[in-house]
């Protein structure tokens, strides 16, 4: 609300520190960055990594108790796909996840 309401321009430093970005990167590594980002992302189940997308664009403004409702009704059909089985027992035999988007 501060900067908001004064327009104080902050640093990177600041930025990061307050949350507002989540990285500092040095000039001209930006796009390094956010492949290194993309490539963990990448690793992760496609369905569930689409429906938190989801859920954090749909339940913005919503109260607390309606955004969980949402998040709840978003997410927990993902438990039940062949990717969610996948994930864990991937991780348990220490190999690389294939997801199939099932």
């Amino acid at each position: 609300m501060e900067l908001l309401l004064t327009g104080r321009a902050v640093d990177a430093e600041e930025a990061l520190r307050i949350g507002l970005i989540g990285h500092v990167v040095p000039d001209g590594s930006a796009l390094d960055k956010a492949l290194e980002i993309a490539a963990v992302l990448g690793q992760n189940g496609p369905l569930a990594v689409e429906a938190i997308k989801r859920s954090v664009i749909e339940t913005e403004g919503m109260s607390e108790v309606d955004g969980l409702a949402r998040e709840l009704e978003l997410g927990w059909p993902i438990f039940a796909t062949n990717d969610a089985k996948e994930g864990p027992k991937a991780f348990a035999e220490k190999r690389p996840a294939n997801f199939t988007r099932t």
